[in-house]
């Protein structure tokens, strides 16, 4: 008979555990597998290549000797830390590129916010270019944005 007792009383602890477990496990106590969350990779982190220090003389209007100085900095942005790299290897052919560019503006149309987004694009532009053409950088357009981070033009 002790022995009768004892398994039932076994049994009812398995039942009265079990039931008890499920419910926990409904309400959210114990974890559930199957429905666990699915695990999201961190955001890659954004680098930065500078090119600062650009300095050349416009004119004040188209037609005008050059009698203005534009002082020009500009960040390229990229998740791939190879093309930081490869950036610094050929900075001064960018470098070269984006004051020849520069050297078309005049100071009135540096003071047109449209001006300044397209050398920004522009830039953008040599940066990607000059790294596919002079460093065999693959893949394609490694800088994503290009961002002016100093525009003075001083008479």
């Amino acid at each position: 008979m002790n022995k009768k007792i004892l398994i039932l009383a076994g049994a009812a602890v398995i039942v009265i555990g079990g039931g008890a477990g499920g419910v926990l496990w409904k309400l959210g106590i114990f974890p559930h597998h199957a429905a666990a969350k699915p695990l999201v990779a961190p955001p890659k982190p954004i680098l930065f290549a500078s090119l600062s220090d650009v300095v050349v003389s416009v004119p004040d209007d188209a037609g005008d000797p050059p009698s203005s100085f534009v002082q020009f900095g500009v960040q390229f942005s990229t998740y791939d830390p190879k093309a930081l790299t490869s950036f610094a290897a050929v900075q001064p052919i960018i470098k070269s590129d984006i004051i020849s560019l520069l050297m078309t503006e005049t100071g009135k149309s540096l003071e047109n916010p449209a001006t300044r987004a397209t050398l920004a694009k522009d830039c953008l532009d040599i940066s990607n270019n000059v790294l596919a053409r002079n460093a065999n950088y693959t893949p394609a357009n490694p800088f994503n944005a290009a961002y002016i981070t100093n525009l003075v033009v001083q008479d």
